[in-house]
């Protein structure tokens, strides 16, 4: 018979009448330092509510088993607003692209320490990101951005679509909620987003692990693990 390790990671969906008391129920079993994250998961669309703020959000409480646990990141991507404020330069082909310091903080002596098309950066305390050799490669793609001005210090051009995402913060807003048109809708009272389970089982698991859902509902639990390859 299987022997199933200590590892591993627990995920509590409940509302916001009663997590604090879960919260506390769970710290008592798995203790305090096993806690991982609260999430907050917007899970429907605009409520109206007398004297009161309307209520659209469920929590998750994400603890591990122990200090060994699986966690792969998730990203998502930009906010619109964020790549227009920072991302506002454009090369000839259209790549957007943001100025970043080619320079760090503090004095080096070695490679990073030198002198670089003339410019000596330890003069202001400096040092560069980069090697020469590094930095004459950078150049040598397009990748530095030589202001016009005399003096001006050469910026990285770091481009929009080179960059990896935001990682995945306790606030999901970005799930759509089963409304009464929804493909995947069973009728279930409580049923979860298809997509709310793939990305807990994507993030705490690998491909063979067991998956337990000891409540199992509508089964969307088992569906996103099955589809996952999980067991």
């Amino acid at each position: 018979r299987r022997v199933l390790k200590p590892t591993g990671s627990i995920y509590l969906h409940c509302d916001p009448t009663a997590s604090h008391y879960l919260k506390v129920l769970m710290d008592s079993i798995f203790g305090p330092k096993c806690f991982r994250s609260e999430v907050i998961w917007k899970r429907t669309s605009a409520h109206s509510s007398a004297h009161r703020y309307g209520p659209v959000h469920d929590v998750i409480l994400y603890y591990s088993k122990s200090d060994a646990y699986t966690w792969n990141p998730s990203m998502q991507a930009y906010d619109a607003g964020y790549l227009d404020t920072f991302f506002d330069q454009t090369d000839a082909d259209g790549r957007r692209w943001k100025r970043m310091d080619l320079t760090g903080a503090g004095i080096r002596h070695g490679e990073t320490g030198k002198a670089w098309r003339g410019l000596d950066v330890t003069a202001k305390g400096r040092h560069w990101a980069y090697p020469p050799s590094v930095l004459d490669e950078l150049d040598a793609a397009g990748r530095v951005h030589w202001p016009q001005r005399h003096g001006g210090m050469p910026r990285l051009k770091q481009y929009e679509d080179k960059m990896p995402g935001v990682p995945l913060q306790d606030v999901w807003t970005d799930l759509h909620p089963i409304h009464n048109l929804a493909a995947e809708r069973l009728g279930y009272p409580t049923q979860k987003p298809l997509a709310l389970l793939e990305r807990i089982v994507t993030a705490s698991s690998n491909a063979g692990d067991v998956v337990l859902d000891p409540f199992c509902g509508c089964g969307t639990a088992v569906h996103a693990a099955q589809k996952l390859g999980r067991r």
